[in-house]
């Protein structure tokens, strides 16, 4: 995962995965937070956007496949994403799976919408 900086089009930073790919969409939020997931550890993170920092992580049942959204109520900001592993995402872990036996662990199926609330 990288960030660039569209003015002078250098890199600012870069967060590499240990052991996975990542699958999952990201959001940029005016608050200046970055949300993603899809990787086979299953967590849904929070990155400050400037400095790539990783402020925040949650487990999920699986791998997040849906783009994370952003909504107010009452004025309180949320971040919901959809859970629910499969189609390419199994396949590559597979692949994965059989060129690198015992390095990436199986990632549980079925879906569920996580919803948190930003302070």
């Amino acid at each position: 995962m990288q960030a660039w900086n569209v003015d002078t089009g250098t890199r600012v930073w870069t967060h590499t995965y240990a052991k996975s790919q990542n699958w999952g969409p990201m959001l940029a939020t005016g608050g200046g937070l970055v949300f993603t997931g899809g990787t086979n550890d299953r967590m849904f993170h929070a990155f400050d956007a400037s400095s790539g920092k990783l402020l925040w992580e949650f487990p999920t049942n699986s791998g997040i496949t849906g783009p994370p959204t952003s909504f107010m109520i009452g004025g309180k900001q949320f971040i919901a994403v959809q859970a629910g592993w499969g189609i390419d995402s199994r396949a590559m872990q597979a692949r994965l799976n059989a060129a690198s036996p015992g390095n990436f662990p199986e990632v549980p199926e079925g879906g569920a919408i996580w919803v948190f609330g930003i302070r």
